[in-house]
Order: structure tokens, then C-alpha cells, then sequence
């Protein structure tokens, strides 16, 4: 038997973000207006020598003056036209006194701007291997952000399911450490789109768990058990389902059917090391048709999952006749039922 191919299906892995309204975070620009008050017009401070204030009268050119009030005019009425204009001020006059002010209000600035870049790519446009790239800038930003680390974690593995693997290693990371920090207790500013820390928790589980698939699918397993045993939307998720399925299939299954055919040829048909053998076979046979079971009856009629629930089908098929002696009677009551009963 043949291990199940990825699905491709285009809504399939990204159920658990696209049911809900991924709404680009309600992070605006709109902190920094605490930093008007630092913002003063430019003049020389009051206490100081005569000498001094001509001095700095001196330095002031007119131009210089009125870019720093293009400046601080528009913190409130346009940041846009503010961050162009303390740009610019901060390159030309990068040793006055008022320079620093002004980096610090554009550093601010840049940092909100790529968060606010990050998640409109992720969420909104859909370029995955594009937010993945500006989300790692966030996160130099802020470290341990939680928030950020989940996200990125999400960019890495929606690029890889769009085709580009090349981020897996360092999203698998990701998604180790975030998970480490869920489960020390830590929490984001905002859940969104998550219900909570299981329900992000068990995203993570599964996307660990679809990263190390190919490598290692045995240790796969756990990881889309653990998805699955968490309260939120990946139990009710047919594509989580499905890969558990490929998991057992390709970790578990395959190398007993290799060796069950490799030394059980050596051995009589009805020795006690084949059946033992056989009882091992079944058993994984058994908990795959399962996960298909629940894939199948899960996707139900959504047309997201059309051409992938076939696919599923047709897998399901293939293993119940080998456990039913070629028969498919009572599949369809089985597939009614799968998702009442405990995980196996």
C-alpha cells in the first residue's frame, strides 16, 4: 500500500485561520502620538548663555527649522508625511540636538509599520514566503514575542504548503519555541485568531507535525495526536485528519509490512512470529481507517475539500476492504460514527 500523497487542496491546511476573519491586527501607528509632547518646536533652549543662543541661532538654518516642523506637525495629522520628514531631517542634520528625538520617533515608527506589513501579508494578501521574510525583521525587533512567533511559524509552513521549503528549518524552530513558551505559561497581547493558548497550541502541533512528516513520520505522529486531543478547531479539522493518517501509514505501517514480508517469507504462514506480526499489521491498519474515517465525515460536503476528500476516500476504501475481507459493507456506518468514539 501506497503512503497518501500531500493534498495540495487550497483551504485545506489553513482551515484553522481562514474559518475565522483574520482580520490584520488592529495595531495602528496611532501609539506614537504619546510622543508629541517630546516633540517641540524648534528653538534655543531657554536657559542657556547668550553665547550659546547665538551659536545655535547660527546653526538653524530656515530650512532646517522648517523640516522639523513638517515634522512635528504631522505626528497627529500625518504620519506618513511625519516619517518622511524626520527621515529626512535626522539624515541631513544628524548631530543637532534634536536629531535624537527625531530617530527615536521614526525607529518607533518603522517597527510599528513592519508589524502592521507583516500580518497584512500573512492575513489579508495571502504572500506567504513575503511576510515570512518581513516577520523575521519583527521578530529581531522583539525577540521573545510571542505573537510574532506564532505568526512567523504560520508564514513559514503556509509558504511550504504553497510549494517554497525553503523556510522549514528555521520555521520548525519557530514553532518549537513558541510552543515551549505556550506551555510555560506565556500569553500574547491578542489571541486573534486563535479562541485560546489550546487552540494556538494545537496549531503548533500540527504544523510541527507536518514539518518533521517527511523525516521522520513516526515522531509525527504525537505531534498531530497532540492537535487533535486540544480543545479548539484542529479536532474538527478533516486535514489534520488526513496527515495523521499519512503518518501512520508511512511510520508505522510500511516498515511492518517491509519486515513482515521480508523475513515472514523464511517462516510457515501460521507460525506464532507471523501472527504476532500480523496482529501489529492490523492494529495500524486499524487506526488508519480511523483518520481517513474522520477526514471523510468531517469535510462532509464543503467544496474546499472536494478533490482532497476523494483522494481520502479512496485511501479509506483501500484499507477497509484489507481488514474486511474485500468488502466494503458497513463503511458508510463507520464513517458516520468516526468522529463520536475516542482518538484509538
Amino acid at each position: 500500500m501506497k503512503s497518501t500523497q500531500k493534498t495540495t487542496t487550497a483551504g485545506a491546511a489553513r482551515a484553522t485561520w481562514s474559518v475565522r476573519t483574520l482580520a490584520i491586527a488592529a495595531c495602528t501607528l496611532l501609539f506614537l502620538l504619546s510622543l508629541q509632547s517630546a516633540a517641540q518646536p524648534l528653538s534655543a533652549p531657554q536657559r542657556s548663555s547668550a553665547s550659546q543662543r547665538r551659536r545655535q541661532q547660527q546653526q538653524i538654518t530656515q530650512a532646517q527649522a522648517d523640516l522639523y516642523e513638517r515634522w512635528r506637525a504631522n505626528i497627529n495629522l500625518n504620519q506618513q508625511a511625519a516619517f518622511e520628514a524626520g527621515r529626512e531631517y535626522a539624515g541631513k542634520y544628524p548631530n543637532d540636538e534634536y536629531a535624537a528625538r527625531v530617530r527615536g520617533w521614526v525607529a518607533d515608527y518603522e517597527r510599528a509599520a513592519r508589524k502592521l506589513q507583516f500580518e497584512g501579508l500573512l492575513f489579508k494578501e495571502k504572500k506567504y514566503a513575503a511576510a515570512y521574510q518581513i516577520g523575521k525583521q519583527v521578530l529581531a525587533d522583539e525577540s521573545d514575542n510571542l505573537r510574532t512567533l506564532i505568526n512567523l511559524a504560520s508564514a513559514g509552513y503556509l509558504a511550504s504548503n504553497a510549494g517554497d521549503a525553503s523556510f522549514n528549518a528555521e520555521t520548525l524552530e519557530f514553532a518549537r519555541r513558541a510552543t515551549a513558551m505556550l506551555e510555560g505559561d506565556s500569553k500574547p497581547s491578542d489571541w486573534k485568531p486563535f479562541t485560546g493558548p489550546p487552540d494556538a497550541l494545537a496549531y503548533l502541533n500540527f504544523i510541527t507535525g507536518e514539518l518533521i512528516l517527511k523525516e521522520t513520520p513516526a515522531k509525527s505522529v504525537a505531534y498531530f495526536r497532540k492537535a487533535i486531543e486540544s480543545e479548539g478547531t484542529m479536532k474538527h479539522t478533516p486535514i489534520v485528519y488526513s496527515r495523521l493518517a499519512a503518518a501512520y501509514v508511512a511510520g508505522e505501517y510500511e516498515p511492518l509490512a517491509k519486515r513482515f514480508t521480508g523475513d515472514g517469507g523464511a517462516r510457515p504462514p501460521e507460525s506464532e512470529e507471523n501472527k504476532a506480526a500480523l496482529v501489529k499489521i492490523y492494529q495500524v491498519v486499524d487506526r488508519i481507517i480511523d483518520a481517513y474515517a474522520r477526514a471523510v465525515a468531517l469535510s462532509g460536503t464543503d467544496t474546499q475539500y472536494g478533490e482532497a476528500r476523494a483522494r481520502w476516500m479512496e485511501q479509506l476504501v483501500q484499507y477497509y476492504k484489507f481488514r474486511h475481507n474485500d468488502s466494503t459493507d458497513g463503511l458508510e456506518a463507520y464513517i458516520a460514527g468516526a468522529t463520536a468514539k475516542p482518538l484509538p
